[in-house]
């Protein structure tokens, strides 16, 4: 009976360690399971939603903005949207040409802030923010400023290079507190010439606003500016003729001078 006991006792022993050793190798190939089938399927942060990009580009953008500018009237021309997501921001970009080719190029943008009062930062900081792309081959610096409708405009004078073409660089910077827009861009020169501040000056006098969107401050601002504006001499019959004027100076004033017939004689001087 005794026999019988340990007997059994014995083979409960083994079994329960044979159960132990069953219980640790399954355990151990589930494990071995789950790691393979965390490696191979994406965990949740996979499947997470991505980050949006700063900035989205509109389709089919409807311009808010124009601007004439005869002297590129023979370079492309795009005119783009671009929307911050995150707070509703917006900036209208247009541009004339690229660094890339032999000839003069420029760009103006209108940012408008959203929600979210972002500072502007000074003239010169803003410009070296929109040249990144480019190789910068004179520094960024102050040049003085321009009167324009909308103001003193800050001036930065650059340098920069794209695909061997070097470019002479002028920059600006306007900023307006209500509302909170930034006009911003650079004029650059087919080559390493100066650029003419009077044609960019002028260029930044001929910007108009097409559509604000519901915007009546933005409106305001633009038709304020749009008071103030020189026509670059336009108006001026001795720096640029009105069509009325044009006839009378077509002939050479020599001339004119010459076929008039002078009644008496000229007191001395």
């Amino acid at each position: 009976m005794g026999h019988s006991t340990g007997y059994s006792i014995a083979q409960d022993i083994r079994a329960t360690a044979l159960r132990l050793v069953a219980y640790m190798g399954g355990l151990a190939a589930l494990a071995m399971a789950g790691a393979s089938l965390f490696e191979a399927t994406p965990g949740p942060a996979v499947f997470a939603a991505q980050p949006r990009p700063d900035w989205v580009a509109v389709e089919r953008p409807h311009p808010a903005f124009d601007l004439g500018w005869p002297e590129l009237s023979g370079v492309p021309y795009d005119y783009a949207i671009l929307r911050r997501p995150a707070d509703g921001a917006r900036k209208d970009v247009m541009t004339w040409g690229d660094a890339a080719s032999a000839e003069p190029f420029a760009t103006v943008e209108i940012f408008r802030l959203g929600t979210v009062a972002v500072p502007f930062l000074d003239a010169a900081s803003e410009i070296a923010a929109r040249i990144t792309a480019f190789a910068v081959t004179d520094d960024v610096k102050p040049a003085g400023t321009i009167d324009t409708k909308f103001g003193t405009v800050p001036l930065i004078d650059f340098a920069i290079a794209g695909r061997g073409n070097e470019h002479r660089c002028l920059g600006f910077a306007r900023v307006f507190e209500a509302p909170a827009v930034q006009i911003a861009g650079f004029s650059c020169s087919a080559g390493t010439e100066v650029v003419d501040r009077a044609v960019l000056g002028c260029a930044i006098d001929r910007l108009t606003i097409l559509s604000a969107g519901g915007d009546r401050a933005l409106d305001r601002l633009f038709a304020e500016a749009e008071l103030k504006r020189s026509f670059c001499g336009a108006r001026s019959p001795i720096l640029a003729a009105t069509p009325e004027h044009e006839t009378r100076l077509t002939a050479p004033l020599s001339a004119k001078l010459g076929g008039l017939k002078l009644r008496g004689s000229l007191p001395p001087r």
